[in-house]
């Protein structure tokens, strides 16, 4: 039931007036004010802790006090602000069960990872930013860019995302309380307790529910509209227990819910009226690790992935009911070899299970076991060398190995220089291999290959971190990416179809330029800029041509203001270089604002506004036509919201 302005005033009336009732004015706890440094700590490169400045990766980390200073509604917001990583959003959540694919350096096939357990779909290889858990329960998010098949395997060619949850055991007793409301009838709300016992037992809890109405977008004619059917509403539950056994050891159970539902406007050719998703996805995880703080740390886990999805329409063919299940079991150990030399080992099994009669007529099964081995060596005092191998046997493709080098150069605490190469294994998924559907309506075929070869390649990364004042740090990293047989989907009108089809080549290359400046005390500021080519040989004669359903060009700019009263966000991010023959416009600037109130140490109120430009853009490329209305006009297939607000308070006790 949409809200009137009247409960819309009270809520926003409620939220700005209680600054009087808690304390009259916003007022900041003194906050030591940190110089930049690279002085933290990464797990996701090495699978092990490890000093970001001796770390030869590009890698970013989003800190839970960057997600509570911005105000992130949500983990797929807060990676989008990350250099190098974009999020297809759709516009409409769960638009057709997942879309919202994670993309690093351009590339989709990312892995997705939750406290280190792969969580990649088997049906279609990937993980929707939208399914992540909810920003209250995450401690922090590690992006890694660039190719990690050496210790992850399939899925890793462009990179991985590791959203680490929160301990019980690592927090003081608290719940925390956040409530938002905003535009299209945007209902936002959360909370998390937390703390451990005298006994060790760490207990930490988060719950959620996040819905929204209809949104309005830019349409092509330049005017701004309501997207029907597009609306939806989304629950979560997250559960994490975490006790000690003896001094250094720890038992670990996670258990993750989520309940999606809503409408799905978009079908490959026409707005959909009716279209409706329900995904149900709950996951579990029991882990066991041993001693903890030593150089012989180790661990061992078991878990459980289920999503059951449920698409409905008035057109059969588009229906659709299935279920994606994996189970898996690791087991990795760290071993000091000397002082200067450390090596990482660890085992891997996953079995996945998918069941779609529609797509893949009955239920189809990918099973893999892995064994990976990583050296690091530090041979001088400010060189390393990290070395490492994968063996994966995949029950489709047999063995394949995966090596990858990587060079070191620390010049202090704060900068380094370093050289990686790595080859790359991707796996077709499931629906790749084996979709099978007709639309009686178009006559149409949407078409898996199950010959299809895997993706094998390899990728080359230069990258350094410098500290170049007390105020400045820069980052700066080139990318090469060389695949063979990529794997793609084209339409083919002598038969009106849809198929899979392994590319002959594929080329990726790009850079990406970062520069943090604190300018005082209070306020600081950010420049980023990446550039990514696509080329495509499809052995027709042509070459290699460029692939245009990319971004070429990414500029952002963010500036942060924090005194003892108030916080200010500014987020700018402007896209030029795109083709018309994909997207609406060649180029397009978006600006975010938020403003945050701290009224005292245990509540805050806060705004933000996005889209301010009021930009008409896309992140998925390509056009629709309204052929119910049986007229030619184009559509952008996924055009992304127009101008909105949220306003919201959060408070812990």
């Amino acid at each position: 039931m949409k809200k009137t302005f009247l409960e819309k005033s009270v809520v926003v009336t409620l939220l700005l007036g209680s600054s009087v009732f808690l304390g009259g004015t916003c007022v900041f706890a003194e906050e030591p004010i940190e110089n930049f440094t690279l002085g933290e700590f990464v797990v996701t490169a090495s699978r092990v802790a490890t000093n970001k400045v001796d770390t030869p990766a590009n890698i970013s980390v989003i800190t839970k006090e960057a997600i509570a200073d911005n105000n992130y509604s949500d983990a797929a917001e807060a990676i989008s602000k990350v250099p190098g990583v974009n999020v297809l959003g759709s516009g409409a959540k769960g638009t057709s069960m997942g879309q919202d694919k994670i993309l690093i350096n351009g590339d989709e096939r990312v892995l997705v990872l939750i406290d280190g357990r792969r969580v990649n779909l088997g049906s279609s290889g990937n993980y929707s930013a939208d399914w992540l858990p909810p920003v209250n329960a995450i401690e922090r998010i590690e992006v890694l860019k660039g190719a990690g098949s050496a210790l992850y395997g399939t899925d890793a060619v462009g990179g991985v995302i590791n959203v680490i949850t929160k301990k019980g055991n690592e927090l003081d007793s608290h719940v925390t309380l956040r409530a938002a409301t905003g535009s299209w009838n945007t209902e936002q709300y959360g909370i998390t307790a937390g703390g451990a016992t005298k006994g060790g037992l760490g207990v930490f809890v988060s719950a959620s529910k996040d819905r929204r109405g209809n949104y309005s977008y830019k349409g092509i004619d330049g005017d701004v509209k309501k997207m029907p059917n597009s609306g939806f509403n989304t629950e979560g539950f997250n559960l994490k227990l975490d006790q000690q056994v003896g001094r250094d050891n720890r038992v670990t159970m996670q258990f993750e819910h989520l309940n999606a539902e809503g409408g799905s406007p978009f079908r490959y050719n026409r707005l959909g009226a009716s279209d409706r998703h329900k995904r149900l996805n709950n996951n579990v995880n029991l882990r066991y690790d041993w001693n903890e703080s030593a150089d012989n740390s180790g661990y061992v886990q078991v878990y459980n992935n289920y999503q059951h999805a449920q698409f409905s329409s008035d057109v059969a063919a588009n229906q659709s009911d299935f279920t994606d299940s994996t189970a898996g079991l690791e087991l990795q150990q760290n071993f000091k070899l000397s002082k200067n030399n450390e090596l990482t080992a660890g085992l891997e099994y996953y079995k996945t299970k998918v069941s779609n009669d529609v797509m893949f007529e009955g239920e189809k099964e990918i099973t893999n076991k892995a064994a990976f081995v990583e050296d690091r060596w530090q041979f001088a005092e400010t060189w390393q060398l990290n070395t490492g191998l994968r063996l994966d046997h995949h029950n489709e493709y047999g063995s394949e190995i995966t090596p990858h080098v990587a060079l070191n150069k620390k010049f202090n605490e704060d900068s380094n220089v370093y050289l990686s190469w790595g080859k790359v294994f991707n796996a077709p998924n499931v629906q790749d291999l084996y979709w099978k559907q007709y639309d009686s309506d178009y006559n149409s075929w949407t078409l898996g290959d199950p010959n299809l070869k895997p993706e094998k390649g390899e990728v080359w990364t230069l990258g350094t971190n410098m500290k170049i004042s007390e105020k400045t740090n820069l980052a700066t990293s080139v990318f090469y990416s060389d695949i063979k047989d990529a794997i793609d989907w084209e339409y083919n009108s002598s038969d009106n179809s849809s198929k899979a089809t392994n590319i002959n080549k594929e080329k990726r290359r790009g850079m990406e330029l970062n520069i943090n400046h604190k300018f005082d005390k209070n306020l600081s500021g950010r420049v980023s800029y990446t550039y990514l080519k696509v080329k495509q040989n499809k052995e027709n004669g042509e070459g290699f041509v460029r692939e245009e359903k990319n971004k070429p060009n990414i500029y952002r700019v963010g500036l942060d203001y924090k005194n003892n009263e108030w916080l200010f966000n500014a987020d700018l991010t402007a896209v030029t270089g795109q083709n018309k023959a994909a997207y609406t416009d060649k180029s397009y600037v978006i600006l975010d604002l938020g403003a945050q109130c701290k009224i005292n140490k245990n509540a805050k109120i806060f705004i933000k506004g996005y889209n301010l430009t009021n930009a008409r853009y896309q992140e998925y490329g390509g056009y629709i036509y309204d052929s119910v209305a049986f007229v030619s006009t184009p559509y952008a297939a996924y055009p992304m919201p127009s101008r909105s607000f949220i306003v919201g308070m959060e408070y812990n006790f």
